[in-house]
């Protein structure tokens, strides 16, 4: 029989299930390849292609995750892997978040003693379309006194993704997002324009345009919106300057919008960084009446001492913990005891990446209150956002209104 399928390289130190694994492969197609350690898995990875490997994680001197990360560092994520394990449940869900941490294709992850179905519909998978390799980014180069010139230019503007109130249904503020479109390049991402800002110096003078922007273009949805709010973030390297404060309210001066309607997000890794310049900009950001929100809650290594010791006002919890607290007992954990800490700190929850109607019914259970993510709306243009925010305020007063008081308080 001819392979159909591609290439399976099979690899576990055990010589019973290398077998049976290759034979399950050959019945589905594939030419099995089989290693018994490391060495010989990544010297075979090194010189050959392959669509689909299995790897057991314990293989002697060595173990699967150092294979993962060698799988990672020579860039094989279209790759599908299966991982098999007779550790218990708890490794096995930290090893899948190791995998997509490395952004690698991941099949399936099967405990021992293997269930051959289980097996058999992993390595199936590949077989239906294999995973396609990232593109290259387009190779241009983006040059400060590029970024400089687009500031002048006007080519920097902003994107608004609503943020729902769980208890009522209504849109009651919106993230900010730098946009950036130029004539040679098209749109250019955040991801690359802005650690070419960091590093050339620029940043407060692309935040202070970007924070400029989102309040000109808000400015319908707040006086529209009675306490709407918008969020803009704010880079770390900012949190050392204490002028920051002056500026940021110099701009709502001008551009005539309530500090109130103004909530700068701030990651914990950079408020931590300072952490008493960024305690002295958060607390006169407060006196301000501007609130602070701390995002990207539970990625760094001190969120507990960035809620006790920095007076922010909203915490948001990271879209990580949101996307994988419907399927991983552990993230709902983290998702359970971060709004408990949120609420013990008076401070208003915020999940963000909600993109199923499973997490959503999660986070409205736990207590947050408010969310953003797919499920509601992406990003959108001004005209857009300001249309989609009025016809979803518009069905929620409906609803509200025509709602008994027993469904109201339910």
């Amino acid at each position: 029989m001819s392979a159909t399928r591609g290439r399976l390289l099979v690899v576990d130190d055990d010589l019973v299930q290398r077998v049976l694994i290759g034979k399950i492969g050959a019945k589905l197609g594939y030419e099995t390849v089989v290693a018994s350690s490391y060495e010989a898995a990544t010297e075979l990875l090194t010189r050959e292609a392959f669509e689909i490997m299995a790897l057991d994680l314990s293989l002697g001197g060595r173990d699967g995750v150092e294979l993962l990360r060698f799988v990672a560092e020579a860039d094989l994520r279209a790759m599908s892997i299966v991982i098999i394990s007779g550790c218990d449940d708890r490794i096995m869900k930290a090893t899948r978040r190791v995998a997509n941490g490395l952004k690698l294709s991941l099949g399936g992850c099967l405990t021992k003693p293997l269930d051959l179905n289980r097996l058999r519909s992993a390595l199936e998978l590949p077989g239906r379309a294999p995973p396609a390799a990232t593109s290259a980014s387009p190779q241009f180069r983006i040059t400060p006194e590029r970024i400089l010139r687009g500031l002048a230019d006007g080519e920097f503007f902003v994107e608004f993704q609503p943020k729902v109130a769980l208890q009522t249904g209504r849109v009651v503020g919106a993230e900010a997002l730098a946009r950036w479109r130029t004539a040679e390049f098209g749109m250019v991402s955040p991801m690359v324009f802005v650690p070419i800002a960091e590093e050339a110096g620029l940043m407060r003078e692309v935040t202070d345009c970007i924070l400029s922007s989102a309040m000109s273009q808000g400015r319908k949805l707040i006086e529209r919106n009675p306490g709407f709010t918008i969020s803009v973030n704010i880079s770390g390297s900012l949190m050392s300057d204490l002028a920051l404060p002056d500026r940021i309210e110099e701009i709502l001066r001008r551009e005539n919008i309530s500090p109130s309607s103004l909530t700068v997000e701030i990651t914990e890794t950079s408020a931590m960084a300072d952490v008493d310049r960024a305690n002295d900009i958060l607390v006169r950001l407060r006196i301000k009446k501007i609130g602070t929100a701390i995002d990207d809650f539970g990625t760094g290594y001190s969120s507990l001492a960035a809620l006790a010791r920095l007076p922010f006002s909203e915490l948001k919890i990271d879209q990580s913990f949101i996307k994988g607290c419907a399927s991983d007992d552990d993230m709902m954990k983290i998702v359970d005891a971060s709004v408990a800490l949120a609420k013990a700190f008076n401070m208003k929850v915020v999940a963000e990446g909600v993109e199923t109607p499973e997490a959503l019914e999660i986070i409205r259970r736990i207590g947050c209150d408010v969310a953003q993510g797919f499920l509601f709306a992406p990003s959108l243009r001004r005209s857009r956002a300001e249309r989609w925010i009025s016809e979803r305020n518009a069905l929620a007063d409906d609803q509200s209104a025509s709602a008994t008081p027993t469904a109201l308080a339910s």
